[in-house]
Parts: C-alpha cells; sequence; structure tokens
C-alpha cells in the first residue's frame, strides 16, 4: 500500500508538469490545420461526383508476365527462319 503524502502529491505534479513539457518541446505544436467550412451542399455533390467516377477510381492490377512451373526448356541451337 502507497501512502501518498504532500510531498510526493507535489513531485507527481511536477513530474507530470515536467513530462508535458517535455513532450510538447519534442513534438512541437503540430501543423496548423486548415478550417473546415462544412457545406452540406458542397459535400454532397463531392459525394454524387465520387460515386460516379468509383469504377474508374479503382486502381489498375498489376499485371505480370505468365510463368511455369518447371525447368526451363533447353534451346536447340537452330535459329527460327522469320516468315517471308
Amino acid at each position: 500500500m502507497t501512502i501518498h503524502t504532500k510531498a510526493s502529491r507535489e513531485a507527481d505534479k511536477l513530474q507530470s508538469e515536467g513530462t508535458k513539457e517535455f513532450d510538447e518541446a519534442i513534438a512541437g505544436p503540430g501543423p496548423i490545420m486548415p478550417k473546415t467550412e462544412a457545406n452540406a451542399k458542397e459535400d454532397a455533390e463531392l459525394t454524387r461526383a465520387l460515386e460516379a467516377s468509383f469504377p474508374a477510381s479503382d486502381p489498375v492490377s498489376a499485371v505480370s508476365a505468365p510463368t511455369k512451373v518447371g525447368k526451363p526448356v533447353r534451346s536447340t541451337g537452330k535459329v527460327k527462319a522469320s516468315a517471308p
């Protein structure tokens, strides 16, 4: 059981203040965030436009060359004749 005396409460308070000051000094105040001016009409228009463009906004799937399992086919060394 821990007994909290006035001195230990003071020490805890000073520690928390010091930690807060340290964290603010390290992290800084952070970036300035733009003001959000919510407009229901604009929000609805943007939502509609996003829904209309949904299939086009999907990322393109990665395409890779077809691969086969097994050892490589050995070349015969003959040059194929090109078609005239």
